[in-house]
């Protein structure tokens, strides 16, 4: 475990009440604890995953077999220990049929979904387990990209998830002011462009203890996308776990890619999808007095012990578990 984060130093007592605390000395008024009040050592947990909509699998094969690989989820959900939150992208129709009942079955039925149901081929959807104080739906850059975000209050204080899929390789444009908004200058990509959106979104909030952005950015370690929100003092829960880069070659730390046939890309193999790149991120930054503590795991990493109607896969990307609590 790594710990990161800004934290409230000072000589003296007073300069740390006046670094940390509001000034009507009701506690922190960005990380919204009461002064008086310590963080749970109970951490945060959420988790990502790009469920695959399905729109292009042939229509006998229903959505790629989207009722077996919707139960491979859900136990993967009860395997990881019922996360707090957990982000999902390409929220198809047939998924959204099927999600409603399998949710209500997983984990003793303690998940609600909380989405925004537009009129979109590839929606974004939270789960959570824990109680809802704000929640919204972020329309970013071009169609049909777009994020959902909820407030949440959890054992370490308000927690800001968001989750999110940007811009994939076929649907990239160079921004203009017909497709991008001010924020985005007409040089850069539209997938960048929703790292900006991100940034500017979370910017413009205060309260939470930890913010947390979440999905399939379409972006690798190093790109401009990733490097808008480090910038922005988020950090990769996947990295500062300790855990090693992605791995081509073994495929390790790796949650997208691959070249698999469609149209089942390998979910119905026990090889799976061959992932050979790291585009699925869980990136978090705490208020001040928040430091944070982090773990991560990779989540939908491994195929089931014994496939599903031939299915090993729940989808054609890995995920990212990961917890944080305020050190």
């Amino acid at each position: 475990m790594r710990r990161v984060g800004a934290v409230c130093c000072a000589l003296v007592v007073m300069a740390v009440m006046a670094a940390c605390s509001s000034d009507n000395g009701d506690g922190d008024a960005r990380s919204g604890r009461p002064a008086e009040e310590e963080p749970s050592s109970t951490p945060v947990r959420v988790a990502t995953l790009n469920l695959l909509h399905g729109l292009f699998c042939p229509a006998e094969t229903d959505s790629c077999q989207a009722p077996d690989r919707v139960q491979i989820f859900t136990e993967l959900v009860e395997a990881a220990g019922c996360p707090d939150l957990i982000g999902l992208q390409e929220i198809g129709e047939r998924l959204e049929q099927l999600l409603p009942d399998a949710v209500a079955s997983m984990c003793d039925g303690e998940y609600s979904i909380e989405w925004e149901g537009v009129a979109s081929p590839d929606r974004q959807m939270v789960l959570t387990r824990v109680p809802v104080l704000e929640q919204g739906y972020l329309d970013i850059a071009n169609f049909p990209w777009e994020a959902y975000w909820v407030r949440v209050r959890s054992s370490q204080g308000p927690v800001d998830f968001l989750t999110a899929h940007f811009a994939s390789s076929t649907n990239n444009p160079i921004c203009a002011p017909d497709r991008c908004p001010p924020i985005c200058p007409p040089t850069i990509s539209t997938n960048e462009c929703h790292a900006a959106e991100v940034v500017e979104f979370f910017g413009g909030r205060d309260g939470a203890a930890i913010t947390i952005a979440s999905g399939d950015f379409n972006a690798r370690p190093g790109e401009p996308t990733v490097n808008r929100l480090l910038d922005a003092d988020f950090v990769d829960a996947w990295l500062e776990a300790g855990n090693p880069e992605c791995d081509p070659a073994t495929h390790v730390g790796c949650t997208g890619g691959g070249t698999q046939p469609e149209p089942f890309v390998g979910m119905n193999t026990v090889e799976g999808p061959g992932f050979d790149e790291r585009i699925d991120f869980v990136m978090a930054r705490g208020a001040r007095g928040c430091e944070l503590a982090i773990d991560a795991e990779g989540f939908a990493v491994e195929a089931r012990d014994e496939p599903l109607n031939g299915m090993w896969w729940p989808a054609d990307h890995g995920g990212v578990l990961a917890e944080f609590r305020c050190a």
